[in-house]
Order: structure tokens, then C-alpha cells, then sequence
């Protein structure tokens, strides 16, 4: 086990700054480092600081930011989730990793939970310099999001999302979705995301709940499963058996087109269980063993 400090990091991207978390552990020169973002709607400090700390204490640096529009990032509107643009700021955080001398810029490690495992899997499959990737109940399919999202929701989040499109256009506010609502439209209409998401938010950092609504109908178009065959590093992918987010059957085939270069795991919960108790313990070890075999 290693002692590390955390220290505040700041990355410009165009006009924006990108915060995030730089864990670094004492006395290894050069460290393996993983970098790490949150859920869709998500902040760093919504129970990823655990997985980073336990990271750091085995001797890995770690990064782990948030997205421009979120948390310490700078950028508007506020909470504005584009798909394009946070694929930018992972490309720029590499980009930025793969500068510094203070790590082994070899050995660049992506991780990414829901949404943004499916973004880790699509950057493994397109970029040269990642070593390895790790996606936790990755968002791999928009295809089959809309076939699970309810039908009596459908035309009205279109029709919304339609309108936040043309109101960017215009330069007027927002047309907004919750993230999440037991009882009514929003971006994942179940009882398991509602609870999930307050299980992970952390009182002390602002989190309205609800996000510009141009970003669903990108949702329904976001198709890493289609790239997947092209990642020739080592993976590694935890699925939840009863994730209502992304059915576990579309993950095994995401793993299939996979292929050799995958270690696969699925455990019975739903898909906010890795974050907590006896699956995050779990979760923790299988990442931590898969890395150990790679470095």
C-alpha cells in the first residue's frame, strides 16, 4: 500500500478550463495512471473519489475530472451534456497525460462508468496511445436505450429534445429533462435510476437534477457496440444483470465483438450497486487484479 496526495489540476481546452483530481502515490517514479470520469449527469465527487483513492494506494497515478459545463469545469449553459464535446475533453485530457513527465506515458489507463464506459470504449477502439481500458456498466447501445425507454415518454422527450436543438440555435434558455423521475418524463423513467442517482449524490456539490434536452436524442444515436471490434488492448467490462440503463443482453453482445482482448465479468445487482458495499469491494479487486496483470 502507498501513501499519495491529491493535488488540484486545471486543463485548458479552447476557452474552457477542465478541473479534475490529480492522485499521484510517493516514492514511484513514473507511476501507470488511470483517468477517470463520472456517470451521464454525474459529478467527480459522486462516489468516484473511493474507486480513485483505493487506485492510488496500489501505486497508480490517477486523473479524474469533470466534464466542461460540470462541477469545478468551466463552461455554459451550466450542465450542458453534448456527447461530442465530452469526447473532446477525454481526448484532451490524454493529450495532456501523454505531455507530462511525472508518469509513465505509456501506460495511460482509461476507466469509465456508465455513459462514460461507453466512452472509453469507443476511444480505446480510435486511439493508439491507451494501454488498457476498464468500463464498468458502460452505456454501450443507444439503440437499445430507446427500445427500453417507455413509449408513452417517447414522442415527448423527441419533442423536447427537438426544442432545446432550436433554442441553441436562437440563444435562448434551455428546454430542459430531469435525469431522473419515478413517475414522469425524464432521461431514465425508473424506479432503479431514481434511487440510484440519490445514492450517489453528494450534498455538498450542486446537482439540479436535470439536464439540456437536446442530449437525448445524441443518447439514441450513441452506438459504441459498433467500434468495439477495433480495440485490440486489454479490456476489462463489469455488467449488472439487472441494469435498467443497459440490458446485461446487449453488453454480452458488446463483449462478443470483443473478442480476445476482454475479460468479462457480470454480477447480479443493478446498476448502481458497483458503487457501493460488497460490489464495490468487489469491483475494486477485479480492477485492481486485471491492472496487475498488465503492469
Amino acid at each position: 500500500m502507498f501513501a499519495y496526495i491529491v493535488e488540484p489540476l486545471y486543463v485548458k481546452n479552447g476557452q474552457d478550463v477542465i478541473a479534475a483530481d490529480f492522485y499521484h502515490p510517493k516514492n514511484i517514479e513514473r507511476p501507470p495512471v488511470i483517468l477517470m470520469a463520472p456517470e451521464f449527469a454525474s459529478l467527480r465527487h459522486f462516489k468516484l473519489a473511493q474507486f480513485a483513492k483505493r487506485f492510488a494506494r496500489a501505486g497508480y497515478a490517477v486523473v479524474l475530472f469533470d466534464y466542461r459545463y460540470w462541477g469545478g469545469s468551466t463552461g455554459r449553459p451550466r450542465e450542458l451534456i453534448s456527447l461530442d464535446l465530452q469526447l473532446e475533453d477525454w481526448r484532451m485530457m490524454i493529450a495532456h497525460l501523454s505531455a507530462r513527465k511525472s508518469i509513465d506515458t505509456t501506460k495511460i489507463i482509461l476507466w469509465g462508468t456508465g455513459l462514460s464506459g461507453g466512452y472509453v470504449l469507443q476511444l480505446a477502439a480510435t486511439l493508439n496511445n491507451i494501454h488498457a481500458v476498464i468500463a464498468q456498466v458502460p452505456f454501450v447501445d443507444g439503440n437499445e436505450y430507446a427500445k427500453s425507454y417507455p413509449i408513452q415518454y417517447m414522442a415527448k422527450a423527441l419533442k423536447r429534445s427537438s426544442q432545446d436543438y432550436m433554442s441553441a440555435k436562437i440563444a435562448i434558455p434551455s428546454k430542459k429533462l430531469a435525469v431522473v423521475d419515478p413517475n414522469g418524463l425524464c432521461i431514465f423513467p425508473t424506479h432503479e435510476a431514481y434511487e440510484g442517482y440519490l445514492s450517489i449524490l453528494n450534498p455538498d456539490f450542486y446537482w439540479s437534477g436535470e439536464v439540456p434536452a437536446r442530449v437525448f436524442f445524441s443518447l439514441l444515436k450513441f452506438r459504441p457496440i459498433l467500434q468495439v471490434e477495433h480495440i485490440k488492448i486489454p479490456s476489462l467490462i463489469i455488467a449488472a444483470q439487472h441494469d435498467r440503463q443497459m440490458p446485461v443482453e446487449v453488453v454480452r453482445e458488446t463483449v462478443t465483438n470483443l473478442a480476445l482482448h476482454v475479460e468479462y465479468h457480470e454480477w447480479e445487482m443493478n446498476h448502481f450497486d458497483i458503487y457501493h458495499g460488497k460490489n464495490f469491494e468487489k469491483a475494486i479487486s477485479t480492477q485492481l487484479d486485471f491492472l496487475s496483470k498488465l503492469i
